[in-house]
């Protein structure tokens, strides 16, 4: 097992570097930045990188993982690039993998960080309605993501329609699957961290357009969550790579922003979201070096 998570932890630095190697860095000629905004933006996104970490902190804790707060940096840190490369198990089970834990199997810790994404997605998904309505020329498409949150709620809640669904998963590829049983106290408990989570990330996105443009109004700070959200659906490609910057595209340029400071932004973006989760990779480094034994690595 550790010989597979090592492969994979460095295939996806790999996929990292190739990606930040093909971005078109001429996008950036001429570009005058606000750097108090910038300071800003960057302070809200790494806050939202910690209350990631503490979100998954918490799922371990409300499942009986007892570790540390340092140990939830590694495990969420160490595989954090996994999401480049194409699909979503390892960003799963990459942080399940990591955990040394006797009374839990992988199986379980899996469970767990699978039943923390499906809330994270569907929080996601939830504050996602708020930019789209307030955006005359895409505001028809909160209809499908009003229907994708409430099918969401559903498949969370519904143990009936779980049910079915591992039957039919059964029947068509011949193998077992479970979703991970989700009560409402156990939403609850982890829903507010989530959302402080989305929200920090919400304002750094805001600071970061106002670092490079004019005032913007506030609710552009909700396309964010919206790209994430569409990037993390669309399974095909590596980190949302394309999905993310097309979102952000088409939600300014249906606000009345320039299609150059559109890119700009969307490219911005992200390097700005890779160069934090560089800094949570290597702060879990160091954390695991500290005590190589309690890691699977």
């Amino acid at each position: 097992m550790k010989v597979i998570v090592k492969i994979f932890l460095y295939s996806s630095i790999i996929a990292l570097i190739y990606y930040l190697f093909s971005i078109d860095y001429d996008t950036f000629k001429g570009l005058n930045i606000n750097y108090l905004s910038l300071s800003a933006s960057i302070f809200f996104l790494i806050s939202g990188f910690l209350f990631s970490v503490l979100s998954w902190f918490v799922a371990l804790k409300l499942h009986g993982v007892g570790l540390t707060f340092k140990q939830a940096v590694v495990s969420q840190g160490i595989p954090v690039f996994t999401k480049y490369i194409p699909g979503r198990v390892w960003t799963i089970l990459g942080r399940a993998a990591l955990i040394k834990d006797d009374q839990k199997s992988i199986k379980i810790l899996s469970f767990i960080s699978f039943k923390e994404q499906l809330i994270y997605l569907c929080l996601g998904i939830l504050i996602s309605i708020y930019p789209i309505l307030q955006t005359d020329k895409i505001k028809e498409y909160a209809v499908i993501i009003i229907l994708l949150t409430g099918l969401m709620f559903f498949i969370l809640f519904s143990r009936n329609f779980q049910e079915w669904l591992e039957g039919i998963w059964h029947k068509i590829f011949k193998k077992q699957i479970y979703f991970p049983k989700l009560n409402v106290k156990e939403f609850l408990q982890m829903s507010l961290i989530i959302i402080i989570w989305w929200l920090l990330w919400a304002m750094g996105f805001y600071f970061l357009i106002k670092s490079v443009t004019d005032t913007v109004p506030l609710y552009f700070a909700f396309a964010f969550p919206l790209s994430i959200v569409i990037g993390l659906v669309s399974i095909i490609f590596p980190g949302g790579i394309g999905i993310r910057e097309g979102v952000l595209i088409l939600f300014l340029v249906s606000n009345g922003i320039s299609m150059e400071i559109s890119v700009l932004v969307s490219v911005l973006a992200r390097i700005w979201f890779v160069l934090a989760e560089v800094i949570l990779f290597i702060t879990a480094m160091i954390f695991k070096k500290q005590n190589q034994a309690l890691y699977n690595l």
